[in-house]
């Protein structure tokens, strides 16, 4: 992280935030830049470049950067790209954005209020990232904007929700489809470069950021970056790659966290501890902060600890990453009940221990610590199909790229609040190829004002 030697090293905008900082919430800043709700007149970065908003693009609700697509003059010159919002500049490195390179390509940092940190921060190729403080410019009281974020309605209806069944179904329907084979193309396509990174690498980092959820997507993604495939093969026992994830996550409790643990719970941490100790100096692996995970609001089967165990166990022997992972996808797509043996190579049962545990310092009460069936169908869809579209593809493979979708054609849809917006209206995805359609379109048509791009829309306005 940048140091500041002296008061004159430190930027121009430098202060510190309010006591309040902390209760805005980071999406009232993503609205505010969404909807340019500032003086866009006159608008610099910390070190003074004129900054021009010619498209503040469009808010990410999947893993990455908080706005995609943002077309943004900077010092006079012209950039496209994703940009990332806090509420001040220290999320950039409370985030471990600083170590993510999927963050490399961001163009402009916006924070609501100056910190310590404004004005240094850096990518994770040490570039320097120009950043724009947004409390100089709201030409509204902070507290009225902040009451109104809390206490507006909470309208979710579609913009074409009232005339929505005069659309005949069969159109809903084809156009649902070809947007689903958009986004998984898409996908595809977003998986990094072949020549830079290998297939195997790329889905240990994606099956480990879908263990993470939203919420803890970016910290998996670091910890996958930071103990690599090799890393992981070259240990022996159960405890050396748990130990070798948990301590990287910074997830290992110290002896006094577990003054009040029962003995078996202390002793199988402090094991951890030790090996992992043993594991640092000889792999040379440097841990994240602990504060880079979030527990708030988490269901305990999503906790991290545990999440971290059942990644290590993809690596014990019999595990879908234990060696030639795409090879045994390859195989299970081809038999004849494809998604049961999917399903059964993603299976991941974490030792004895976590079966009253989800986490390194207090017993629970008995559970079944094994990867359910539902997160299994996530990682399928977001993580196995697109990985083995982008392996046919580089073998040319078609029927393999169609297996694969045929995959998602047989998972059930998912249930979650944008599928849900359809089914208020009567639609019910048959698939969970059908519910990637639906997201597609509520992403970048619905939420977006596409209505003159969408067949939906563009059938309405024809009628």
């Amino acid at each position: 992280m940048p140091t500041f030697n002296s008061p004159s090293d430190a930027p121009a905008t430098l202060c510190e935030p309010s006591q309040h900082a902390a209760e805005v919430p980071e999406a009232l800043v993503q609205d505010l830049w969404a909807q340019q709700r500032f003086d866009t007149e006159d608008l610099s970065t910390s070190d003074g470049a004129v900054i021009d908003v010619i498209d503040p693009g469009r808010l990410n609700s999947d893993a990455g950067p908080d706005f995609q697509r943002t077309h943004v003059r900077i010092g006079g010159i012209e950039w496209r790209g994703p940009i990332e919002v806090h509420t001040t500049s220290g999320g950039w490195f409370r985030h471990e954005h600083h170590t993510d390179p999927r963050y490399n390509s961001v163009v402009l940092h916006v924070t609501l209020r100056a910190d310590m940190w404004t004005g240094g921060l850096l990518r994770a190729d040490e570039s320097p990232l120009p950043e724009l403080v947004l409390y100089p410019c709201l030409d509204t009281p902070l507290r009225e904007l902040l009451y109104t974020f809390r206490t507006r309605a909470d309208d979710d209806a579609l913009p074409c929700a009232a005339r929505w069944d005069e659309v005949p179904p069969a159109r809903r329907t084809s156009w649902m489809r070809q947007l689903a084979g958009d986004r998984m193309t898409a996908k595809r396509d977003q998986l990094p470069d072949p020549t830079e990174t290998s297939l195997d690498r790329v889905l240990h980092e994606r099956l480990f950021a879908g263990l993470g959820y939203a919420k803890n997507d970016a910290p998996m993604t670091t910890l996958a970056r930071r103990t690599p495939p090799s890393m992981l093969r070259s240990l022996d026992t159960p405890t050396e790659r748990e130990a070798l994830l948990l301590g990287t996550a910074g997830l290992l409790p110290t002896p006094g966290d577990l003054l009040e643990a029962d003995r078996r719970t202390a002793d199988y941490a402090m094991a951890l501890r030790d090996c992992f100790q043993r594991l640092q100096v000889r792999l040379d692996v440097t841990p994240m902060a602990a504060t880079a995970w979030s527990f708030f609001r988490l269901r305990p089967n999503n906790f991290p600890p545990l999440r971290i165990a059942q990644a290590a166990a993809w690596y014990a022997e019999g595990g879908l990453l234990h060696e030639a992972p795409i090879s045994t996808l390859r195989t299970a797509l081809g038999q004849e009940a494809p998604v049961a043996a999917l399903r059964e190579a993603l299976t991941a049962m974490p030792p004895d221990f976590w079966h009253r545990h989800y986490h390194l310092t207090k017993r629970a009460a008995e559970h079944d610590p094994s990867l359910g069936t539902s997160r299994r169908d996530t990682l399928l869809v977001n993580a196995v199909v697109p990985v083995l579209l982008r392996d046919a593809e580089e073998h040319e493979n078609a029927a393999q790229a169609e297996a694969a979708l045929d995959v998602l054609r047989a998972l059930p849809p998912s249930q979650d609040h944008v599928v849900r917006r359809f089914q208020d209206l009567g639609t019910d995805p048959d698939s969970a190829y059908d519910a990637q359609g639906l997201h597609e379109l509520y992403r970048e048509y619905c939420s977006a004002g596409g209505c003159l791009e969408c067949q939906i829309g563009q059938y309405l306005l024809d009628a």
